[in-house]
């Protein structure tokens, strides 16, 4: 209801909650349903009066306009997500902890965010931080569901995150498999390095399991069971920047949000033969190494694959480079290798259990997927050569039940 006694500077006549200050800046002020007092300002009346429209809509349709930051949202969010998987969970408490909380986009009232704030925020990242595309990825995973919480929780309107990712398109990850000839190459490489070649089990198992890294490096000799033939994955270990420093941790669901990386990412896996015998190498291996017996991670100890330089558990990065290595030799070898990761070792695992005949949920059980669906559609991949291989087994399947049919047809015409 405008009021006929106060009036602006220019003689306009200001409604009930509105001013203008000695500097000429307008002003608006309201209490919320909880008697909390609110004040927005604006240069003009005009763009004053645009903002209590929409404080008003706002009171209409019951939401409400909160003094929480990002911050304190994307916390919420956090403690909401119980079945986050664990090395998601920390993954985005990483970003989260050194890309976030100390911006300004992470101190700023989520009420009053904007989407070109974002625009802005990510585009800050990206030039002058060098942020990958992928990592801003990363940080919208992070941002766009808290706030999309908060507009569940009628704190906004609509979720200012939103399309942000447009200018940053991410380069389709390669997945493949190894060949069944580039398998052979892979191993035999490894024996024709001398230095590598006490290494041989390490990278033959993890071929022949499909284990993570994570899980491979966290193995101890109190999960492989010799005698059961069976290797408990109960646990991972992952390496990254804590407080500062980069260092091995355990994650095994004993402590808070620690867990696998999923519920089926534990499991038990029977070894056949060529595994079992793999163990038993990789344990006349274990004896000759010199080991750290003080070394320990969150309590586990007598870990299975150890460094022959330092004793103590392998590191991601340095199996990778590794790998490197042994794909370095394509100069002097006739068979030319790929990329190869560890991933790349789980991926092919996969894929010969489905050329085998394993199904695909048994299949889904021993690689620790809680989707059958990524089983099938990122593991299980196709290509000529195995069309050709399985259309022989089908072949070999029909020509034990059918005639001939068109040998006698050639006979009859």
């Amino acid at each position: 209801m405008a009021s006929s006694k106060r009036k602006d500077k220019k003689g306009r006549v200001l409604r009930t909650g509105e001013s203008q200050r000695k500097d000429n800046i307008y002003m608006y002020r309201w209490t919320d349903k909880q008697k909390k007092r609110h004040c927005i300002y604006d240069t003009t009346l005009e763009g004053l009066r645009k903002q209590e429209e929409q404080i008003h809509l706002d009171i209409l349709q019951g939401i409400n306009r909160d003094n929480i930051t990002l911050n304190q949202m994307i916390e919420r969010y956090f403690a909401t997500k119980s079945s986050l998987a664990s090395s998601t969970y920390e993954n985005y408490l990483y970003y989260y902890n050194h890309s976030i909380k100390n911006d300004v986009i992470g101190l700023m009232k989520v009420a009053d965010i904007r989407k070109s704030d974002l625009l802005l925020y990510f585009s800050r990242k990206s030039e002058e931080d060098e942020f990958s595309n992928g990592t801003i990825h990363i940080l919208n995973k992070i941002i766009h569901p808290a706030l999309q919480l908060a507009m569940d929780d009628d704190i906004i309107r609509k979720n200012p995150a939103d399309g942000c990712m447009k200018e940053y398109q991410q380069e389709s990850e390669v997945k493949y498999a190894l060949s069944l000839e580039e398998e052979q190459e892979f191993l035999q490489r490894i024996l024709l390095r001398p230095r590598m070649r006490r290494y041989y089990p390490f990278f033959a198992i993890l071929l022949y399991t499909g284990i993570r890294i994570s899980e491979a490096i966290g193995l101890t000799w109190d999960d492989v069971d010799m005698s059961k033939r069976t290797i408990n994955i109960n646990h991972q270990l992952q390496y990254r920047k804590i407080n500062g420093k980069m260092k091995l941790y355990c994650i095994d669901g004993k402590k808070g949000k620690a867990d696998t990386k999923t519920k089926c990412g534990k499991r038990i896996i029977p070894m056949n033969q060529m595994v079992y015998d793999l163990f038993v190498e990789q344990r006349k291996e274990w004896f000759r190494i010199k080991k750290d017996n003080s070394f320990e991670v969150d309590g586990y100890k007598n870990f299975v694959f150890l460094s022959n330089r330092t004793g103590r558990n392998l590191y991601p990065a340095n199996v990778r480079n590794m790998l490197n290595r042994f794909v370095d030799m394509n100069d002097e070898r006739e068979i030319q290798l790929p990329h190869i990761s560890p991933h790349i070792l789980r991926h092919t695992t996969c894929t010969r259990y489905a050329e085998s005949g394993i199904d695909i949920k048994t299949c889904q059980y021993l690689m620790g997927h809680t989707d059958v669906k990524t089983t099938i559609k990122v593991y299980n991949h196709a290509d000529l050569d195995r069309a050709k291989r399985e259309l022989e087994k089908y072949s070999t399947w029909q020509a034990s039940y059918a005639n001939d049919y068109t040998k006698i047809y050639t006979k009859m015409v």
